[in-house]
C-alpha cells in the first residue's frame, strides 16, 4: 500500500514534538536543563576539567607517596575547616584499575558500605595545609583499643600497600595539623574522631532514604538533596568521571566542621576541581557532571565493556523511519 505525502505529512506533524521531548529526556532533566540555561553558571561548568582522576587525595602519586612533605600555605598551618571525607570504595577501586588492571582491591564485605578516606584541616580558599610536624612520628600501638573498628570504618582498600600505610599517611600528612585542637591533638583522638563522624553520618541510609541505591543512576541535584536533607549542611560531592565511556561515577562525599567540631557548610572550601553551581533549589558544589547521570555503581566496572547503543523509545525510532520514508517519496 502507498502511503501518501500529506498523511506522511500529517503523522510527522503529530510525532515530532513528542520525539522532540523524549529524545531530550534521553540527555538531560528538566532542573540540569535550568542549570544549563544559567549564563552564571555555564563558566563554572566549562572550568570542571573532565580528566579520568577527578579527586586531588586520590591521584596515585598523592595516595602512595608518602615521602611528599608539603609545606604549609607560605609557612602558615593555620586553617578554618576540617573536611572529613567518605569514599564510595567501589569507585575508588575503578580508579586504580584505569591505572592498572591489575591492581589488587580490598573491598568491605558490606557491598553498601562508605569508608572513611580522611579528615583534613584546610584553609578556606586553599588546599591544606598539611605536614604541620616535619618531627611527628606514628605509633600503630597507640590505637591498639580502636584497631577493629578502624579496620571496619577507616580500612586501606588498597592491596597494593602494606600493614598501617595509611593511617601513617594519613595521621603525619593531616592529623599533625588537626593537632592544633585539644580534641585531635594525638593519634588516638584524630582517628577516633573520624569513626564518630562515621557512624554518625551514614551516606547508604541519607541516599537510600531518596531512593538512591548503588547500580542506579541520579541527577547530582537528586544526590544533593538527599545528601542536604539528611545532613543539613551543604556537602560537597565527588566524581570520577570515565573519558572512554562517559560516563559519572559517584566517588565521595565531604562534609565540612568548624574548629568546634560542629557540622557546617562546605561554601567558600577548595575542593580540587569542584565548583559551586546554583540551581532553583540551592546550591551544588561538585566536579560531577552536572546535565548527566551520575553514576552510583555496585559492582566495579569492567572498563572494557562498551556501551550499547539502543534507542530507550521506539516511538524516536518510528519518528526517524517516517522521515526516511517523507525523503525517499519526495
Amino acid at each position: 500500500m502507498q502511503i501518501k505525502f500529506c498523511e506522511i505529512s500529517t503523522i510527522l506533524w503529530v510525532i515530532s514534538p513528542i520525539a522532540t521531548v523524549l529524545s531530550l529526556s534521553l540527555t538531560s532533566d528538566e532542573i540540569s536543563s535550568e542549570l544549563i540555561r544559567n549564563e552564571d553558571n555555564l563558566k563554572r561548568i566549562e572550568d570542571i576539567k573532565h580528566n579520568i582522576f577527578f579527586s586531588d587525595e586520590l591521584s596515585s602519586s598523592e595516595y602512595h607517596d608518602d615521602l611528599d612533605m608539603e609545606m604549609g600555605i607560605d609557612g602558615n598551618y593555620e586553617w578554618d575547616l576540617l573536611i572529613f571525607t567518605q569514599q564510595w570504595p567501589v569507585t575508588t577501586c575503578y580508579h586504580w584499575r584505569e591505572e592498572d588492571k591489575n591492581h589488587a582491591c580490598k573491598l568491605p564485605a558490606d557491598k553498601e558500605f562508605w569508608t572513611v578516606h580522611g579528615l583534613w584541616p584546610t584553609k578556606k580558599g586553599h588546599f591544606g595545609p598539611s605536614f604541620c610536624n616535619k618531627t611527628a612520628k606514628f605509633d600503630i600501638h597507640l590505637l591498639d583499643e580502636i584497631k577493629d573498628r578502624l579496620n571496619h570504618f577507616w580500612p586501606d582498600i588498597d592491596g597494593e600497600s602494606k600493614g598501617d600505610w595509611l593511617w601513617k599517611h594519613e595521621w603525619l600528612k593531616h592529623g599533625t595539623c588537626a593537632a592544633e585542637l585539644e580534641e585531635l591533638d594525638n593519634e588516638l583522638k584524630y582517628f577516633s574522631q573520624g569513626i564518630t563522624w562515621r557512624e554518625g553520618f551514614e551516606l547508604s541510609k541519607m541516599l537510600d532514604s531518596a531512593g538512591i541505591h548503588p547500580d542506579s543512576n541520579n541527577t547530582v541535584v537528586a544526590i544533593h538533596t538527599a545528601l542536604l536533607n539528611g545532613l543539613g549542611k551543604n556537602p560537597s560531592i565527588h566524581c570520577l568521571y570515565d573519558s572512554k565511556t562517559d560516563i559519572s561515577y559517584l566517588e565521595e562525599i565531604r562534609i565540612c566542621f568548624d574548629k568546634e567540631l560542629n557540622a557546617t557548610d562546605c561554601d567558600g572550601v577548595k575542593h580540587g576541581d569542584a565548583v559551586s553551581i546554583d540551581y532553583p533549589g540551592g546550591t551544588v558544589i561538585t566536579n560531577c557532571h552536572i546535565s548527566k547521570p551520575v553514576h552510583y555503581p555496585s559492582l566495579v566496572p569492567n572498563k572494557r565493556r562498551q556501551a550499547e547503543k539502543k534507542w530507550k523509545f521506539p516511538i524516536v525510532n518510528l519518528y526517524k523511519l517516517l522521515q526516511f520514508i517523507m525523503w525517499f517519496t519526495l
